[in-house]
């Protein structure tokens, strides 16, 4: 969508688009509309925070329309909030903006209510400003009950590794999305729908906590993000690819993409194999939850590593980076 048309000054653009419509919350205080909010802390609870950026033809295309690129921006960051096991309390939206297109920005914000909407999370403020290009920065925060949390490091020997869903759909959706991505298809296909608007895995996030022992958000390829796992827990990530439901079947030229293509923002987690039954019944709840791996000591000294195997037998894949920011 181009971005010419009626222009609104930074009051109009706040009172006409995020002033209200986003849902609301008893520990809210104060949201949109002052100098900052004001939050009431429950008892017992810790506060998880986390920014998310999305810079416009690097994080998704800029002719998209503005309500999927909003619905995009806002999940990806509330994902991060998924894999601590939080509950989300509410989160800010900062805007650069080359032009404050009146047409556009309705969209956007009536894409970023919806989504709020979804997670029941509210706008708290944020902040809108002028540059050469399009920029949008979501910081989400939530509720952890003190002392449970999950963190990447904390993956035990012995541990089986869990994966929440499919992988690999929105990866190869690349093209799809990026070929005249003004004129996308309504309704969204398989692989545009979960690029545009990927399910968060909140509630199980929240159902994990005390269960698993370590966590994070796929978002830059599963083989590579679970690396992060690894290296945190200094422990090796054996991963069996043969049991990981990913888009296409292993004998297509693209299944290799789906493990290593990102945009995923499915849930990989590691949990005491003891534990294992429990994780089976919580199946009937997340029935795209699976088992893909477990984890073992480094075999190579302070050199944690995932280790690839296909059918029992050691797998090396073409290429192992995911996305790189750099």
């Amino acid at each position: 969508m181009s971005m010419s048309g009626t222009q609104l000054n930074e009051f109009e653009l706040i009172r006409r688009c995020f002033a209200s419509g986003f849902p609301t919350r008893d520990d809210v205080v104060l949201g949109v509309g002052d100098d900052a909010s004001i939050i009431a802390p429950p008892p017992n609870r810790h506060l998880v925070q986390s920014i998310d950026t999305q810079v416009a033809d690097v994080h998704f295309p800029r002719h998209a329309p503005a309500h999927l690129i909003a619905q995009r921006a806002f999940r990806c960051a509330l994902s991060d909030l998924a894999a601590m096991g939080a509950e989300p309390q509410g989160f800010h939206l900062a805007l650069t903006l080359p032009q404050a297109n009146e047409t556009w920005l309705l969209d956007f914000s009536e894409g970023l209510k919806q989504a709020a909407a979804t997670y029941a999370v509210p706008l708290l403020g944020g902040d809108t400003t002028r540059g050469n290009d399009l920029v949008i920065s979501i910081a989400v925060q939530g509720w952890v009950p003190h002392p449970a949390r999950l963190l990447r490091s904390q993956a035990q020997t012995g541990d089986d590794v869990w994966l929440s869903g499919d992988i690999g759909h929105a990866a190869l959706a690349l093209a799809e999305v990026l070929q005249q991505p003004e004129r996308i298809q309504v309704p969204l296909s398989r692989g545009a729908r979960a690029y545009y608007l990927p399910d968060i895995h909140i509630e199980l996030g929240q159902a994990l906590l005390g269960v698993a022992h370590a966590a994070l958000d796929v978002s830059d390829g599963l083989i590579q993000d679970a690396q992060h796992i690894a290296s945190c827990s200094n422990l090796d990530l054996h991963l069996h690819l043969d049991q990981i439901h990913t888009a296409v079947a292993a004998h297509d030229r693209r299944w290799e993409q789906c493990l290593t293509g990102g945009d995923d923002y499915q849930l990989l987690f590691t949990a005491p194999a003891t534990l294992r039954s429990q994780l089976t019944s919580m199946q009937q709840r997340f029935p795209n939850m699976h088992r893909i791996g477990h984890v073992q000591a480094c075999a190579r000294t302070a050199s944690p590593a995932v280790l690839l195997w296909h059918n029992k037998q050691p797998y090396h894949l073409s290429s192992l980076h995911g996305f790189q920011h750099f």
